[in-house]
């Protein structure tokens, strides 16, 4: 009797869309009767009308988006990023459409710059919290769509360990077809690679993985050509570990020929403008809240010491171009070229208010210039000097990976550690590798986190 009050995992796409559509329309409606509860009865038509066009924008501006492609593919990172893009269109149609039938007036800025952070936040938790914890409990166990899986090494086991912890795919593996009959200890071992295609279409198999060497081309293009005579669809999973700089990989089409993207950087296109626009309103947000400090501070570096309050240095930013950076004077000198000595712990040259700023990180505090201008990120690699970037270029393997994206004033080396001076040639090693491992798993919400620990960790303390 249990299994009749679950949904079938078919209409798991249906049931987002419905959740997704319920919770725009009701956190809008929930945040209006918080903050402006006289505009409910004031502007009611209106109210009702923004909340019918937050539905419909939300069925075509998320399926436009890809937000319901078929789960198979998708992983919960690159969904989330999929739903903040929606939520961003939906919110820009509404400006359109407010500006156009001049109705702009009635929406209330508290309300609806609120209900664009939190409608996303929630529907991303709530996507986590079925598929980790509800989905067997809420939805059809029985899956759908059989699959075999052409491979033994860890490859392919990894591929099946994935698809049972993660049954919302809607796949079951069937077995595993070897390039012996002995699988290397693979169950269920359902025999030879040569015995597959009898098997597929004998038992309905509506999937097959191949998780192959590319060295075993031949057997390969072997399998295709008896899998040709099938309607079954087919995934290539080429084995990628001997590319351990793996960044932003992906499928492009170049010249009419399909290649594999090995390194990309991961700002481009759509993740790009999200990038973009998460750096010009944080930071915009954060210039405003810390002005007051900042004009304390250089009234402190004018008192305290000869000479100006900002200080401009030349470093590598994206693509390994130079900018310009800027920070508060914390030295007695202006040693603004391309040749300067760092400077060290007890270093002479750093005034008694500049080592404060220096030792809460204060000095950087301009780098929000450099965010909003758009040489710089709130996230991203630390931009290294010009001189330690020639030094480090031939000595640390993939340093110079870290410059496909625009420098940030914090990054994951640092809310790991990795600040201050640099001091030894290990310590650089771990700090361009936690740089690389930014570049390979960034997302939106990567970024919030690496903000939120550096405020609560004290990763701004050196």
């Amino acid at each position: 009797m249990r299994s009749f009050f679950k949904i079938p995992a078919g209409m798991l796409g249906t049931f987002h869309k419905t959740i997704d559509v319920l919770l725009g329309v009701g956190i809008l409606i929930l945040l209006y009767y918080i903050f402006s509860p006289t505009s409910l009865v004031s502007n009611f038509f209106l109210l009702m009308l923004l909340c019918i066009s937050v539905a419909v924008l939300t069925i075509v501006c998320f399926h436009v988006a890809g937000v319901y492609r078929d789960w198979s593919g998708a992983d919960i990172v690159s969904e989330c990023n999929r739903i903040v893009v929606s939520v961003l269109a939906v919110f820009g149609s509404l400006l359109i459409l407010g500006y156009i039938f001049k109705i702009s007036s009635v929406y209330s800025r508290l309300v609806v710059l609120t209900w664009v952070f939190a409608w996303p936040f929630l529907l991303c938790v709530e996507r986590v919290i079925i598929r980790k914890f509800f989905f067997n409990f809420f939805f059809e166990s029985s899956l759908n769509r059989k699959a075999v899986i052409a491979g033994t090494g860890k490859l392919g086991s990894s591929l099946a360990e994935w698809f049972e912890d993660n049954p919302w795919v809607g796949v079951r593996v069937e077995g595993f077809f070897g390039l012996s009959d002995f699988c290397d200890g693979m169950q269920p071992c359902l025999g030879e690679l040569s015995s597959l295609p009898g098997y597929v279409r004998e038992h309905d198999i509506q999937l097959v993985y191949i998780a192959l060497p590319m060295r075993a081309q031949g057997v390969i293009e072997e399998l295709l050509a008896e899998l040709e005579d099938s309607t079954v669809q087919i995934y290539f999973f080429p084995d990628m570990s001997i590319f351990r700089r793996l960044i932003g990989g992906d499928v492009a089409h170049v010249a009419g020929q399909a290649a594999i993207v090995l390194r990309s950087s991961p700002f481009v296109g759509m993740n790009g403008f999200i990038k973009r626009v998460e750096d010009l309103v944080l930071g915009s947000i954060i210039l405003i809240l810390i002005s007051p400090v900042m004009i304390i501070i250089a009234l402190g570096i004018k008192l305290s010491s000869k000479g100006p309050v900002f200080f401009k240095q030349w470093r590598y930013g994206l693509g390994g171009e130079p900018f310009r950076i800027l920070k508060f004077r914390t030295m007695k000198v202006l040693e603004d070229g391309y040749d300067f000595a760092p400077a060290t712990q007890g270093d002479p040259r750093i005034t008694r208010f500049g080592r404060f700023l220096r030792r809460n990180s204060l000095d950087e505090l301009p780098q929000f210039l450099n965010v909003v201008l758009g040489s710089m990120s709130i996230v991203g690699p630390r931009p290294h000097a010009v001189k330690m970037n020639e030094e480090y270029r031939t000595l640390v393997s993939g340093y110079m990976l870290r410059h496909i994206s625009k420098p940030g004033i914090t990054g994951l080396a640092q809310i790991n550690g990795c600040r201050g001076e640099v001091q030894s040639h290990e310590d650089m090693v771990r700090r361009i590798s936690y740089d690389i491992e930014y570049l390979q798993r960034w997302s939106v919400f990567l970024d919030f986190e690496i903000v939120f620990k550096t405020v609560f960790k004290f990763a701004w303390r050196q």
